[in-house]
């Protein structure tokens, strides 16, 4: 069993809900999927993509760039020795962890349908049935965001985002005050600025709001500065964008700065990867999520796979982009979010989903052993 061919896609997910961020709004990303072929003409597929190229170093045209150099590194090699392929891709290009990512979430789903096995068995198991998620309340004025965590939890939601950054910090105090007001006893508070406050403004934040329960989501852009900000600020601090792999995030939970991540799939290289960072927190007994950027199905099917796999009490859930751009690759087993869960795909082995060969058109790119 050998890879004998790597496909890639460009395939725009255009929103159909509003989505915003400090100092972005997400319109239309590309996503980039990579089907990886094996001698007997099996496919497993895989999938990367930026909501917005203002918060990562990453960008949607460079994962496919970088895909022309690792896809021909894989060629040839058996995709179930996973930490042969990985260390292959990481010989023949530094960093690039998103197209890295394609590869091996393609590999698991090939893996696993060559074994007549889910993805979530060959991660160890599945510890709960239905996966919690969470939704986005984006950037708007303080009225508007509190009819919207309304309507979300009426909807069954009992994890919120709360988006802040960009705007007048008085801005933001007011509308995490005016979502506060309307949490049900159940529903869980995180506020995330994506990097969007200085430390000054974090810290005067997290004061004026000491009287409410919630977590702070990477209220500044670097470690260094969370570092700084820790001692200061009166919430649990949840890292997100400093969170890039095994190494740092080890460094953060041992140092005290972390009290959970949102952890992004692509972004710390894939499911093998990410398999090493849940062991990690769940060891640590270190909240975590399983999410990624963006991205249709197959990136949603891989997140809420490993989702699965998390100890309930220290799972932070899978957050899913799909409510955003309503674009299923499998219109019967994609996932979707019911009243807060996200239900496993039930397609079949592998990732559970049942994708027809060229249904993304033509590819962009083709690697072959030929």
């Amino acid at each position: 069993m050998t890879i004998r061919e790597v496909r890639v896609y460009r395939v725009p997910l255009e929103t159909q809900a509003r989505y915003t961020m400090s100092n972005s709004t997400v319109s239309t990303p590309e996503s980039t999927i990579v089907e990886v072929v094996d001698s007997s003409g099996l496919i497993g597929y895989g999938e990367a993509c930026m909501a917005s190229p203002q918060f990562q170093p990453a960008h949607n045209g460079g994962i496919r760039e970088s895909l022309s150099v690792l896809a021909p590194a894989v060629v040839g090699l058996d995709p179930t020795q996973l930490g042969v392929v990985n260390a292959a891709m990481d010989t023949a290009m530094a960093g690039h962890a998103e197209g890295k990512a394609a590869i091996d979430i393609a590999c698991w789903d090939l893996m696993g349908k060559k074994l007549d096995l889910s993805v979530v068995d060959l991660l160890g198991g599945s510890r709960t049935a239905e996966v919690h998620t969470y939704h986005v309340v984006g950037i708007n004025p303080p009225e508007v965001s509190a009819t919207e965590a309304i309507r979300l939890q009426d909807e069954g939601l009992t994890h919120l985002q709360l988006k802040a950054g960009g705007r007048p910090i008085d801005e933001d105090i007011a509308a995490i005050r005016a979502v506060a007001d309307v949490l049900r006893p159940e529903t869980e508070l995180t506020v995330d600025t994506n990097r969007g406050w200085s430390t000054a403004e974090a810290i005067q934040v997290s004061q004026a709001c000491a009287d409410i329960t919630m977590s702070a989501e990477q209220p500044c852009a670097t470690e260094a500065e969370l570092l700084q900000l820790k001692e200061h600020i009166r919430h649990p601090l949840v890292v997100d964008e400093n969170a890039t792999d095994l190494r740092s995030i080890a460094r953060m939970i041992s140092s005290g700065l972390a009290n959970g991540f949102g952890l992004k799939l692509t972004r710390v290289g894939g499911l093998t990867k990410m398999r090493a960072v849940r062991d990690l927190c769940m060891a640590t007994r270190t909240p975590m999520s399983s999410d990624d950027a963006w991205g249709g199905d197959i990136i949603a099917a891989a997140s809420v796979a490993l989702g699965a796999t998390l100890d309930p009490h220290f799972s932070r859930g899978a957050w899913i982009a799909h409510p955003y751009h309503q674009t299923h690759y499998d219109e019967s087993n994609g996932p979707r979010i019911e009243k807060g869960f996200v239900t496993l795909p039930q397609g079949g082995p592998g990732l559970g989903l049942v994708l027809e060969d060229g249904q993304f058109g033509d590819p962009v790119a083709v690697y072959s052993d030929v």
